[in-house]
Parts: C-alpha cells; sequence; structure tokens
C-alpha cells in the first residue's frame, strides 16, 4: 500500500495585515500580523507517495477538485524546491496532491493560505512515517513550511488567534513561522463570526505577490510598518480584556490602511470595487442605528468580511440577508465561525 496522508486546514482572516516583505530572505514579513482562524472555510488536501524520484528534483502531479490546473503547478513546484534540502521526502519521492475547497475559489478567503498549510501538514507527517522521526513540534515546523508556499498560510497551523511577525506583544513571535495568541480572549471577542460577502469573484487584477513587490518603492512603507507595530499592541490588549470599540476601531482602520497602500503604490491600483464601498457604508450605518457591534475587514479584494459576535448571529443574518445581498455577486455569501484549527483526517 503507497502512503498516503490527508489534513484538512481552515483558512483564515488577518486582523493586523501582513502587507510588505522584508530584504534578504523567502517571505519574511515587513511587519507583524494577527489573524482568526475561519473554522468552517478550509482546504482538505491528500498526498500518495505513489513510487520513488531519482530525477534529482521534485516530482509531482496536482489535481483540484478532480482537476489538473496547470496555473497552479509553478507555484507548488517553487514551494517544493524551497523545502527540497530539508525533507527526505520531497526528495526521494513523486508525490500526488489532490486537494478541495468546500469553498468557492476566488471568493476572498484566502484559498492559498488554507490549501498550503494542508500541503505543508500532509508533507510533514509523510516526514515523519518515511524516517520515523518525529518533529518536536509539527504545527510550527508545518507553520515554517507553510509560510514558503503563502506567507499568511503560515497562520492556518493554529485554532483561535495566531501571530506571524517580530513583534514583543507576544512571547515567541518570529519571522519564520506562526505562533498561537499567547492571551485569554475575553467576551464577546473570543466568538467571533465571519460573513464573508462576495462582491467579486473574479480573478484580481493585480496579485498579492505583485501587491507586496508594489510596497517596495512606497514613500508610506515606513509608516505603515510603525502603525502595524502599535496596532498589534493595541489588538492585543483589545481583545485580552474583551474591548469591543477598541478592537472595531482597530479592525477596520487596518482594512483600511491595507487598501490606502495600494492606492499610493507608485503603480498605484485599486481592488474594492462600488459595492464594497456601499457594503462598508451600510454597515457603519447598521451599527450606528442599533449599536450592535458589527464590524468590516478586507483582504487583497473586492470581497468584505463581516465580523460580529456570534450571540447577535440570528440579527446580523438578517441585515445580511435584508440589505446587503442586493451587493453581493449572485447574492452569494459564506459565513464561518473562528476557532478550531487543522485536523488530520482518517484515511
Amino acid at each position: 500500500m503507497p502512503l498516503k496522508s490527508t489534513w484538512r486546514c481552515p483558512s483564515n482572516i488577518a486582523l493586523v495585515k501582513y502587507w510588505g516583505k522584508k530584504e534578504g530572505g523567502v517571505q519574511l514579513p515587513a511587519n507583524p500580523s494577527i489573524s482568526l482562524t475561519l473554522s468552517d472555510l478550509y482546504a482538505q488536501t491528500s498526498i500518495t507517495l505513489v513510487h520513488g524520484n531519482v530525477s534529482g528534483q521534485p516530482a509531482f502531479s496536482f489535481l483540484l477538485d478532480g482537476q489538473r490546473k496547470p496555473g497552479f503547478e509553478p507555484k507548488i513546484l517553487a514551494f517544493l524546491q524551497r523545502i527540497w534540502n530539508d525533507l527526505q521526502v520531497v526528495r526521494e519521492y513523486h508525490l500526488h496532491i489532490e486537494s478541495v475547497n468546500n469553498f468557492p475559489h476566488g471568493t476572498g478567503i484566502a484559498s492559498s493560505a488554507a490549501g498550503f498549510g494542508a500541503l505543508a501538514l500532509c508533507i510533514c507527517d509523510l516526514e515523519e512515517q518515511i524516517t520515523g522521526v518525529k518533529f518536536e513540534n509539527l504545527q510550527q515546523k508545518a507553520s515554517e513550511l507553510a509560510r514558503l508556499g503563502s506567507g499568511s498560510a503560515c497562520r492556518s497551523l493554529f485554532s483561535g488567534a495566531a501571530v506571524w511577525g517580530e513583534t514583543p506583544v507576544v512571547q515567541g513571535a518570529s519571522d519564520l513561522y506562526a505562533v498561537p495568541f499567547d492571551k485569554p480572549i475575553a467576551e464577546p471577542l473570543n466568538d467571533l463570526m465571519d460573513a464573508v460577502l462576495i462582491v467579486d469573484d473574479e480573478e484580481k487584477q493585480v496579485s498579492s505577490t505583485q501587491g507586496h513587490a508594489l510596497l517596495k518603492g512606497n514613500v508610506y512603507a515606513p509608516a505603515r510598518y510603525a502603525a502595524a507595530q502599535e496596532n498589534m499592541q493595541r489588538i492585543s490588549d483589545a481583545l485580552n480584556k474583551g474591548s469591543i470599540r477598541s478592537f472595531i476601531a482597530i479592525v477596520e482602520s487596518e482594512a483600511l490602511q491595507l487598501h490606502a497602500m495600494m492606492m499610493a503604490s507608485s503603480q498605484y491600483y485599486i481592488l474594492m470595487r462600488p459595492n464594497t464601498l456601499a457594503i462598508i457604508e451600510k454597515i457603519w450605518k447598521f451599527r450606528e442605528n442599533t449599536g450592535l457591534p458589527v464590524m468590516f475587514t478586507l483582504d487583497a479584494g473586492a470581497n468584505v468580511h463581516l465580523l460580529f459576535p456570534k450571540m447577535y448571529n440570528a440579527e446580523v443574518v438578517n441585515f445580511i440577508e435584508t440589505d446587503l445581498l442586493a451587493y453581493c455577486k449572485n447574492r452569494q455569501y459564506l459565513c464561518s465561525s473562528t476557532g478550531n484549527g487543522p485536523e488530520k483526517q482518517n484515511e
């Protein structure tokens, strides 16, 4: 029987945003970030060791939702090349990779974070199986590997909140891998929901990789990195104290700063769409009228993440379906709780 490993890894949504890379390394963040794990939105990946590999370079086949996707293969190859020297399983075997997401592609839910997180876990698991040597900390090792495929993927390896990037706010925080947020999270911030409002499901005109590169010449970048460091301390305090008003202010400001940096790049661009802004204004008005602690955040795209404490689920779902679906493409949105991390699947 060929060796096989299957893992399910969730996506995540950043609260303090990772945007910009340090020089002199691979996927090293210019500023720290913190995210929440999206328990219900995940990738499930299997790797089967079909036969040996004596080619002297990574050998793999890849299926996404049962279909070959040649467009994804260069990124997987680059990832395997980066970890070639570190892992026997990559050097000695052909990897047959099959992956599925339980959410549509191109919907602003960081499918690469979930996908590379699951891929890294499978590789670490198989490395342990073929060598008989256990990693001292499998999650940390998988986080370090996942970072080399997709920076934000390293944060998907942990339940709850995860921190990536050097910061004095969290003990052991590193540029090389993510670590769990090390403080208790108080009510009502310990049980948040995320409704992803799908404004645009087309491929972005500027990829995240291109966006990071464009930040190099941005005159506002140093101020942005300093702001992110300050916001890490502020959001840590808000989470620990359950200060939802402060939390909302930081999360929304971080989202707008992210997109402001795009618009201020030397090759400027806009990923938000008119309906993105319409939804944000609707959220602000709803919060003002009801007093309910709802808030938005954005990834590097047009879609809106609506965060809210789970206790208000009924009111917020009614708000979405009554007021916001008209601004969503095909009236589409997805909802997830936050918390649970990766899970190994029975073969």
